[in-house]
């Protein structure tokens, strides 16, 4: 790689990211180990080994990398802080809108803040000294200079329909461009409070947006405005596929009352007509969730993000429809062709830099080779790094690069593989850039979504075409949308085409082997696997001359570790490789040396050229290690209070690596947190096996999330309260599946007195349900599981949603004497009992609490507590909290950063 501006682009890249993917307490000290680096090499001579990088290029390269790391290390200062309001006035510039079956929804620019009401900032404290929570605020309107909202602003909007379904007022006939004034609810983000989660945040930020405004009672007009081409065009395109919705319903009505059938042919041409949407223009909301699984679970579901692949099947359209023109004027078209791709998808920020990297793919063609391509492709993620650098954080864009970094430079190395050069040139090329761009994304997927789709490259290879055919037949369609009967032969052909790979996607997808979920592979697993790639990229020549030359400047001796690898010379020898190594040598080293050297470095880079056909299996096989194998235990044992929003969910780890999960968080209709917070979660901290799965009690915030554990995660036994013909309420016999109900060694019935042996230091009593109450305030808290934590002579008491009637019932010497506290319910005012807990001398509480509508945690409760002067965690604001006990003491870790 010796295109100069290709590596002053990476460097400045690898600063930036490596700046952003370290933690934030880690940076300082970094940055002044590149200092003292960048000082000690202004005195070192740099070795042959560098070839034409002289020393100017290398201080050049350094410094370039030190300030793109300063540069990543401000860039987390641009992100707007944590915020919510509870009633804002405001005015602004509707961009865009679309109406759902279950909401509307648009981006909007302020353009004036007239007051808000119910402030709410991280750090803000009640006059307990307490947090502030919006239902304990105050309804005192403020002036707008003090709300932390700027002109200018964009957020994303949102308006709920009425119990009849109907948007309040003017919210069913407003258009882009229109000017709004009206009141709404505005939430700025705070980042992820779990590791591994999804970050709001940086999810806004790399789009341009600061937050979401829910909209509240009727909008006013100032004064209207005028629609977009591109949304005027989007609109013509639904309305030209409205008529084979209705035609798949009127076929399926007749005389043999088939009502069910016309209603499921339907639903099944409403299904495809919300997909090529999404295909076409990127827009996911109206796809019915089964089929968006089945596109997740088949490794496909890149196709409704309107970026990288998208991009790169316009180009190919307008390249194979342009072939008789000359190279140049091929270009040109077809940059045209992604610029008015991205202008028809609302030119949102992903298909933007997805556009903007598909020019720059282009541009590289007028050069020579690879490297021209991938000067002008870092060169353009180089710039949009430099207007906003958090993009780098963003896992979209993260995919859009390394898809294109495949394409570019992984994609023409597979093309001369003996098993692909037998097929035809144009499914060669197809085939190998389709490869190319999943082994460069895969690290990304698996780290982001702890999930291998197995069947994901037959899918790509074969289906993402036939869907690549959709989005270029359809885009036909969409140019002809202005006379329906023009457009319709094409809409007809891409939903036929839809019809066929959403079979083909059925069947993939119920394959018991389809997809599996793997433990977070962490930056080994990164190492391994993209190290493997730049092997094979550079050659085993080059890669061993590399590998050699370092381990041989680090006094390795070379001879014995081609032994260790089991490498026997041959007559491959690169003797050109050779010889230039040892004329290098020879003017360093001593005449009496140098025979000696030559000798010793022939035979090191004999062994290491030679090797490559045993290292890549080596690499594949340590990357695999990674997914598959959890690593040694820690030294502590370490309580979690996982961040689910309105719910709990506890996880115990032993430093004998033994873990028990204590409830799975909520789920609802929009949300299971089981799947989407704690597996993943579970699988960050490399859990592949749990211990047992205790559930506290019935309510849908506890054992929500249940299935999708065992679904998805071996689980020893699981736990229930011995609460007696409660045990039949369909809340339990819904949450947990039936087969675990009918095995007697998989579940256990717990009550007051039972022991539960982790390991020889770590033990679990089970001191609640002490009786069956009944009766109470509320009869499944009041009996629900409650468990003291041993671990040497520290104890943690987790209390579920007990309140002040099982709290009477189990109470002891031993409870009053627990170093750590589970604040019950919540922080429910029903669950504090003063007279008992004035016996309690904890030296911290924990509350697992997210947004909700009973006023959770109680201001009475908070009270109680800061008059005590005994911190209070709360998971609403300090993210998933991890309580570390050690023979040594105690320690607790926010995931998020408290001010």
């Amino acid at each position: 790689m010796r295109d100069g501006w290709l590596q002053r682009s990476l460097s400045v890249l690898t600063g930036g990211g490596f700046a952003l993917l370290l933690p934030e307490d880690y940076r300082p000290w970094v940055l002044a180990v590149l200092l003292l680096l960048g000082v000690r090499f202004c005195f070192w001579r740099p070795r042959d080994f560098f070839g034409q990088l002289k020393r100017p290029e290398l201080l050049l390269l350094g410094t370039i990398f030190i300030a793109g790391y300063l540069y990543g290390m401000a860039a987390e200062s641009i992100l707007p802080e944590p915020l919510t309001l509870e009633t804002v006035e405001v005015t602004g510039v509707l961009k865009d809108w679309s109406r759902l079956p279950d909401k509307a929804s648009g981006t909007i620019t302020l353009e004036a803040i007239h007051g808000v009401q119910g402030e709410s900032r991280t750090g803000v404290s009640d006059n307990q000294g307490n947090p502030a929570s919006i239902a304990h605020l105050t309804s005192n309107w403020e002036a707008p200079g003090t709300s932390g909202l700027n002109e200018g602003e964009r957020f994303r909007l949102v308006v709920y329909p009425d119990k009849e379904g109907k948007l309040p007022g003017l919210w069913e006939k407003v258009l882009p461009g229109d000017a709004l004034f009206f009141k709404a609810r505005l939430e700025k983000p705070k980042p992820a409070g779990t590791k591994g989660g999804f970050d709001p945040q940086i999810f806004n930020a790399a789009r341009g947006l600061e937050g979401v405004l829910i909209a509240r009672g009727e909008p006013l007009a100032i004064h209207p405005g005028n629609p977009p081409l591109a949304w005027r065009v989007r609109e013509q395109v639904k309305q030209a596929l409205m008529p084979f919705e209705a035609d798949e319903t009127g076929a399926g009505t007749g005389p043999t009352g088939a009502g069910s059938a016309a209603a499921g042919a339907s639903n099944r041409v409403a299904g495809e007509i919300g997909v090529l949407q999404g295909i076409l223009f990127g827009d996911a909301s109206g796809i019915p969730s089964d089929v968006m699984e089945r596109y997740r679970i088949t490794g496909v579901l890149h196709v409704f993000a309107a970026s990288g692949s998208n991009v790169a099947f316009v180009i190919i359209l307008v390249w194979s429809l342009l072939r008789f023109l000359p190279q140049g004027m091929r270009i040109g078209g077809s940059a045209v062709a992604v610029i008015f791709y991205a202008f028809l998808c609302g030119g949102s920020l992903p298909i933007v830099r997805a556009s903007i990297m598909g020019i720059a793919v282009l541009l590289g063609r007028f050069g020579r080779g690879r490297a021209a391509t991938l000067r002008w492709l870092f060169l353009a993620v180089l710039g949009m790094f430099v207007i906003n650098p958090i993009v780098l954080k963003d896992v979209g864009f993260q995919l859009s690069v390394a898809a294109a970094w495949g394409i570019v430079a992984v994609a023409p190395r597979l093309v001369q593989r003996p098993w692909l050069k037998k097929l035809p040139g144009s499914l060669r090329g197809l085939l190998a850039a389709t490869l190319a761009a999943q082994l460069t994304t895969f690290p990304i997927l698996v780290s982001t979504f702890h999930r291998v789709s197995l069947i994901g490259f037959v899918a790509n290879l074969f289906v993402l075409y036939l869907l690549g055919s959709v989005l270029e037949v359809g885009l036909l369609g969409v140019i002809l949308s202005f006379s329906p009967v023009l457009s319709a032969p094409f809409f007809q052909v891409s939903l036929w085409l839809l019809q066929g790979a959403d079979q083909i996607l059925g069947w993939l997808a119920r394959l018991s082997w389809a997809d599996f979920w793997v433990l977070q592979p962490g930056f080994a697993f990164w190492l391994v696997w993209y190290g493997a790639i730049l092997v094979w990229l550079f050659g085993r020549e080059k890669a061993g001359f590399i590998a050699k030359v370092f381990l041989r400047r680090g006094g390795w001796k070379l001879g014995g570790l081609k032994k260790t690898l089991g490498v026997a010379p041959s007559s491959g020898e690169d003797n050109r490789l050779t010889w230039v190594f040892k004329a290098r040598c020879a003017r360093k080293a001593q005449p009496s040396q140098t025979s000696q050297m030559s000798h010793t470095t022939e035979i090191g880079l004999q062994g290491l050229t030679t090797g490559g056909s045993r290292l890549l299996p080596l690499l594949l096989v340590l990357a695999l290690w990674f997914l598959l194998w959890s690593p040694w235990a820690g030294s502590d044992l370490r309580v979690s209070f996982l961040d689910v929003g309105q719910g709990d969910s506890l996880l115990i780890q032993t430093p004998k690596d033994r873990a028990v999960l204590i409830d799975t968080g909520p789920k609802n209709e929009r949300f299971d947190a089981g799947e989407r917070i704690v597996l993943p979660y579970l699988l960050h901290q490399r859990i592949r096996h749990l211990d047992a799965l205790i559930v506290t009690h019935e309510h849908a915030d506890h054992i929500g999330g249940a299935r999708a554990i065992l679904d998805n995660m071996p689980v020893a036994w699981v736990g229930v309260p011995d609460s007696g013909e409660r045990l039949q309420n369909p809340e339990w016999r819904g949450g947990i599946p039936e087969q675990i109900w009918r095995d007697p060694e998989r579940l256990r019935l717990l009550g007051a007195g039972d022991r539960i042996e982790l390991d020889a230091t770590t033990w679990l009593e089970v001191v609640g349900p002490r009786e069956i109450l009944k009766g109470t305030h509320s009869d499944p808290n009041n009996n629900g599981v409650v468990v003291l934590v041993h671990y040497f002579d520290q104890t943690v008491l987790l209390t579920a949603d007990m309140e002040e009637e099982e709290m009477r019932t189990l109470w002891s010497r031993e409870a009053e004497l627990v170093d750590f506290y589970k604040v019950p319910h919540h922080g429910s005012r029903f669950s504090l009992d003063k007279d008992l807990l004035d016996r309690m001398h904890p030296k911290a509480v924990f509350i697992s609490v997210g947004r909700n509508s009973f006023g959770h945690p109680a201001p009475e409760v908070l009270r109680y507590w800061a008059e005590r002067g005994i911190p209070v965690y709360r998971t609403d604001e300090g993210g998933t909290l991890t309580l570390h006990l050690g023979q040594q003491g105690s320690a607790i870790e926010t995931g998020r950063r408290l001010h």
